[in-house]
């Protein structure tokens, strides 16, 4: 298999999002949006960045695609060929997709507060952390060196903090 890290998350819509990085001779990533009982929208970016976006994907094709020993050879066989509507977009950040890849493979922790909330998930997007909480930076900061402590390598986004009284 050429799959390297499989992830499902959701979109700001709620939509699942199947999300595959690939040791490929031609393709890094792809990314599915699945509707539910509709056709997929799929995103595929190569090696030197290009992307293109196929619009509603049979999700068989898609499973075929993405499971299969040869991204590239997919691709063509089962999305290319079927002759479904594309776009080219915009190059993807590919020291982005690749440093995340890396954060995510390392077993990275997401640290995120806004709102008076405080998230905290793992590399697979799973929660191990939410509570309504109101954090000041430097609260935000002793969780962040508490989770480094024990050897947990952090992306962090924090906004909205409380001011201290």
């Amino acid at each position: 298999m050429a799959k390297i890290f499989d992830l499902y998350t959701k979109d700001k819509d709620g939509n699942d999002v199947s999300r595959t990085w690939y040791e490929s001779t031609n393709i890094r990533y792809s990314e599915c949006v699945d509707y539910d009982n509709k056709p997929k929208t799929l995103r595929v970016v190569f090696k030197n960045g290009t992307q293109y976006e196929y619009n509603n994907v049979d999700v068989n094709d898609f499973l075929l695609f993405r499971d299969a020993p040869s991204q590239g050879k997919a691709l063509n066989e089962y999305i290319k060929a079927k002759g479904y509507e594309y776009k080219k977009l915009e190059n993807a950040d590919l020291a982005n997709l690749d440093g995340e890849l890396g954060f995510r493979m390392d077993g990275g922790i997401f640290v995120f507060y806004e709102g008076g909330k405080l998230t905290i998930k793992d590399n697979k997007d799973n929660v191990i952390c939410d509570r309504e909480v109101k954090l000041t930076p430097e609260a935000f900061d002793a969780v962040c060196a508490a989770l480094e402590a024990v050897g947990k390598q952090l992306y962090t986004e924090g906004k909205g903090f409380e001011d201290e009284k």
